[in-house]
């Protein structure tokens, strides 16, 4: 895939899937979630493992970037860029206090596609203007998945986010039963922990949050 149709498809594929941190994942290894989500027909999957040695996630991430290219699902690492390059990813997202998007362009290179955790107005812009191909917009709900989450986004924030010219990945607390309404506000597009990898049928949640965002 070109680095366009990774992007088109962070701005209408609604399923983004964070693996990682085993934990989270009902004791699962990453190798398996990372097989039974690509099963389910998931096209976007980051991984996200803060529990390993860097050896350790790059021998496992570079097994999962080779499956999802196999059948075309883009794959994005989690902040490390040395780690995106070196196992072949499609992308990678940084935090706000990760490195930022100019100096990870310029170590990744133009093909590397680069996304953004974003929780105001001014950090969406930011990202805009150094160069990020999509923005993290977060959290939408408190969550538990993650520790040093920010506080929920405002009103405001979330006005401009539908509107905002780059691709918006929702994300932070999200689930079947909160997703539709985001979507009839706007949003296209939602990273998911508990929701799918937390799941006991990875398969099952996925295609019940499908079928939520397709009825009428």
């Amino acid at each position: 895939m070109t680095k366009a149709e990774h992007i088109q498809r962070l701005r209408t594929d609604p399923v983004y899937a964070i693996m990682g941190n085993e934990e989270l994942c009902r004791g699962r290894s990453n190798r398996d979630v990372a097989k039974m989500l690509i099963a389910a027909g998931v096209k976007i999957i980051q991984y996200r493992e803060k529990h390993k040695t860097w050896r350790e996630r790059w021998q496992e991430a570079t097994e999962i970037a080779a499956w999802c290219h196999e059948q075309n699902v883009t794959f994005i690492m989690n902040d490390s860029v040395d780690l995106a390059i070196a196992c072949g990813a499609d992308g990678i997202h940084v935090g706000q206090d990760d490195a930022p998007a100019p100096f990870v362009r310029k170590l990744a290179g133009a093909d590397m596609v680069i996304g953004v955790s974003t929780n105001t107005v001014a950090e969406m812009k930011q990202a805009a203007a150094e160069g990020a191909d999509y923005v993290g917009f977060g959290p939408l709900f408190p969550t538990a998945s993650k520790k040093d989450a920010h506080s929920v986004v405002t009103a405001d924030a979330r006005q401009y986010a539908v509107a905002f010219s780059l691709p918006v990945v929702a994300i932070g607390g999200i689930d079947a039963e909160n997703i539709r309404p985001l979507y009839d506000e706007g949003f296209r597009s939602f990273a998911m922990i508990s929701a799918i990898v937390g799941q006991p049928d990875i398969a099952a949640a996925v295609s019940h949050i499908r079928r939520t965002l397709m009825a009428k």
